[in-house]
């Protein structure tokens, strides 16, 4: 498997695997909300690339996963007691974690590499957001270390609570 920072030219086929996981959880207990097209948007992920915070996971040239690592994050994190105090340029936030559903043993592996990415930047901490209701995300991240720091009301088109976890680099 192969970890890289995307490329435009794959913008296609990001799109496409962010299609696909939002197909599949649509209307499952684990529905986290994100919709074929709306979220994230072909803009979005275009803007992502752009600023290079865009990491693929590919397996045989195809692309499985997709994670976005930069240092934006929800104004509820300021609600938050954080394990440390960090400048915001040492906290680095995980946004659209994905993997595609076929390939759903590979998400611990991706995990683990954007851990060793954000250290590889200096990064003292990592951070993220969850739907409380995504449960086989948040069994991830609790199992590579992540620890819940409190829970907010978040706004995904609608109010819903969401686990704000961090782990120490």
């Amino acid at each position: 498997m192969n970890i890289r920072c995307a490329l435009m030219d794959d913008l296609e086929e990001i799109n496409e695997l962010y299609g696909v996981v939002s197909d599949s959880m649509k209307d499952s207990a684990f529905d986290i909300g994100w919709r074929r097209n709306l979220y994230p948007s072909k803009e979005m992920i275009q803007l992502d690339i752009e600023q290079q915070t865009l990491y693929i996971l590919q397996k045989e040239e195809k692309i499985i996963g997709a994670m976005v690592l930069n240092h934006e994050y929800d104004s509820c994190y300021q609600n938050i007691y954080w394990q440390i105090n960090v400048d915001d340029l040492e906290a680095i936030i995980l946004h659209r974690f994905c993997i595609h559903p076929d390939y759903h043993g590979c998400g611990k592996y991706f995990l683990k590499q954007a851990i060793k990415i954000a250290q590889k930047q200096n990064q003292k901490v990592m951070r993220l957001d969850v739907l409380s209701s995504n449960l086989p995300a948040i069994h991830l991240y609790e199992k590579c270390g992540f620890l819940l720091q409190g829970k907010q009301m978040m706004d995904y088109d609608k109010p819903v609570i969401a686990h704000l976890y961090e782990k120490l680099l």
